[in-house]
């Protein structure tokens, strides 16, 4: 008489075990993975409540609260939820430098290809290989920045990292710079281990070193003064904030920059996140001549993108005007013509931060045909 010994997935209440995932990670190439429950995630509630109440949101959130907390919301018969992070400071991001010349700075997470299209690409393949392995088609919901879920309070109690004061979640092995992504499935997978609430203790370097204040409180951002969202906001940037770019015309990257946690991490080996310097360190003059044929060409590529050739347009004046390099002072009135109000309001007011007779002439002429009041107003100035 024989006797067939079943797999640990097929004997036990699971479908997938930990170690499963373990191997299907380390098979399809990703950096951390981990699984937990379907249950919903009731303490984000009140912490969601609390950034409407004070209007910490940026807009950017799916609006309804109680689907940002409940998995079920996408996806009625959800039973597990995949975490998964993929590191993108590579050895170059360490050691790249800003080359000569009128240069602005992107944010670190955009030097690479987009993040949102890498990472779909690695949970679609999972949906996959979990397909394979079990023997059926599977029900999932994927997700990358996009989904209701919000993806750090899965990622932490997936046990993938804890939750920085700086508002990041902090991984063990690469620090806070990673990109994360989730698949909500219908399979019984054996959950993770969750991770510490924080291990920052007493730190407050990145609250500090924020620019704008934007870290209010520990673990709370102001995200209507945080950097990285005001430099995708359309319309005017508020006067308060402009300085505050320096030369950045995406993003910000200085809480994590100063956090100990990211300090002597393992560095990124994705060949899809390596940085182009041209790209990484714009030449400002450049963005300013670009049509939006060029932009989409140049980068299209990368997460910088989506907001489009305008708001990256107006962020390189703002970035002209604290450099203040007589250079720009031609192609800067040129704009002071261009259909768009905050191209031409943004321009005037650079112009008046750099100064001189040409400047003051330039805007003064306009002034008296202008019709926008919010653009008359940044001309207040002559």
């Amino acid at each position: 008489m024989t006797t067939s010994i079943e797999s640990p997935a097929a004997t036990s209440q699971w479908e997938l075990t930990r170690q499963d995932m373990e191997q299907i990670r380390e098979q399809l190439g990703i950096d951390l993975l981990g699984v937990t429950t379907a249950e919903p995630f009731p303490d984000v509630l009140r912490t969601l409540q609390m950034y409407r109440e004070k209007g910490y949101e940026s807009g950017f959130e799916h609006p309804v609260l109680e689907e940002r907390i409940d998995p079920a919301a996408a996806l009625p018969n959800a039973k597990s939820i995949i975490s998964i992070a993929m590191a993108y400071h590579t050895e170059q991001h360490k050691t790249l430098r800003r080359p000569k010349g009128i240069r602005g700075a992107m944010s670190k997470y955009v030097w690479g290809l987009d993040y949102h299209h890498v990472l779909r690409d690695k949970l679609n393949d999972l949906a996959s290989e979990i397909e394979r392995r079990i023997g059926r088609k599977i029900d999932f919901h994927s997700s990358v920045d996009t989904g209701p879920l919000v993806d750090r309070s899965v990622a932490q109690r997936a046990g993938l990292g804890w939750f920085g004061k700086h508002c990041s979640i902090i991984t063990e092995k690469f620090g806070s710079w990673v990109f994360l992504g989730q698949l909500v499935t219908d399979v019984r997978i054996e959950p993770s281990p969750p991770g510490p609430t924080s291990l920052c203790g007493d730190c407050d370097l990145c609250m500090r070193a924020c620019p704008t204040g934007a870290l209010v409180d520990p673990f709370t951002t102001d995200s209507s003064r945080c950097l990285s969202y005001i430099t995708q906001m359309k319309g005017f940037v508020p006067e308060e904030f402009r300085s505050k770019f320096g030369t950045r015309i995406w993003g910000c990257d200085t809480c994590q920059a100063v956090c100990p946690a990211n300090k002597e991490k393992q560095a990124a080996v994705h060949e899809s996140f390596l940085p182009e310097q041209d790209l990484s360190f714009p030449d400002l003059l450049e963005i300013l001549n670009l049509s939006n044929r060029e932009f989409k060409r140049i980068y299209g590529k990368t997460a910088a993108a989506w907001r489009g050739l305008t708001v990256v347009k107006r962020n390189a004046i703002i970035a002209l005007g604290n450099i203040r390099d007589v250079r720009a002072v031609p192609k800067l009135i040129e704009l002071l013509a261009d259909n768009r109000p905050e191209i031409r309001g943004t321009a005037a007011w650079a112009l008046g931060r750099i100064g001189g007779e040409d400047a003051r002439k330039a805007v003064q002429a306009a002034r008296e045909t202008e019709t926008d009041e919010q653009v008359r107003r940044e001309m207040d100035w002559v």
